[in-house]
């Protein structure tokens, strides 16, 4: 199954979709983020936002439900070349951060064929921006309607997204990728919504046993 980019252009919200080629070259395929942690997000978010909806935006002092997707602000703490580093060099500069606020996951972008590392544990599939240099900073239609709406608020009458809503699983994601799809779609017929390149992403979480394996590396 070949990697699948979702353009989606502002006049008539027309998605097309289209297959990377050579001039895509700065887009990261698959790679290694460092991100922080959704509670801290959300506590940061809670002055923000209180509102009765169906969706899990700031309300309660503690999150009822996580999103664990890439939107925990990639481009604030991830080398913007950690693309090119080793599973060792990873983890030896996540190590040094030495930082409880942030945690390590890995993505690679559906369709995509590539290995993935030992260690390293399957919870979802996200959709938004391509991410890589310049291409996106880490957006997330899931977590920008649905979880912290940092950039234009979720629907209206926030509703519109409740049968969605109703299928992610325990980390904020889709079990499938038809259903990540189908949701993007819905998502970019939105006439407020995001425009751009997107795609749906595959989220690994690092096991405990991968984060202490060779800790002299």
């Amino acid at each position: 199954m070949a990697t699948e980019i979702f353009r989606c252009e502002q006049a008539g919200r027309r998605v097309e979709v289209i297959s990377p080629v050579d001039d895509w070259c700065d887009i990261s395929f698959s790679q290694f983020c460092i991100v922080k942690r959704y509670e801290l997000l959300y506590e940061e978010a809670l002055p923000q936002f209180k509102g009765d909806t169906p969706y899990a935006l700031p309300g309660k002092n503690k999150a009822l439900r996580v999103y664990n997707g890439i939107d925990r602000e990639p481009d604030d703490f991830t080398p913007e070349d950690m693309d090119l580093y080793s599973t060792e060099e990873v983890l030896k500069y996540y190590r040094e951060l030495n930082n409880p606020e942030l945690e390590l996951l890995f993505y690679k972008m559906s369709g995509y064929d590539c290995r993935i590392p030992e260690g390293l544990e399957f919870i979802g599939f996200d959709t938004g921006f391509t991410y890589g240099k310049g291409h996106g900073d880490g957006f997330s239609a899931i977590c920008d309607c649905m979880y912290i709406c940092r950039w234009h608020g979720c629907d209206e009458e926030g509703t519109e997204f409740t049968e969605e809503f109703r299928q992610l699983n325990e980390n904020g994601l889709f079990d499938s990728k038809e259903q990540a799809v189908d949701y993007l779609y819905h998502y970019l017929s939105q006439s407020w919504a995001e425009c751009g390149e997107f795609c749906v992403f595959e989220i690994y979480k690092p096991t405990e046993s991968f984060l202490k394996a060779d800790e002299k590396c």
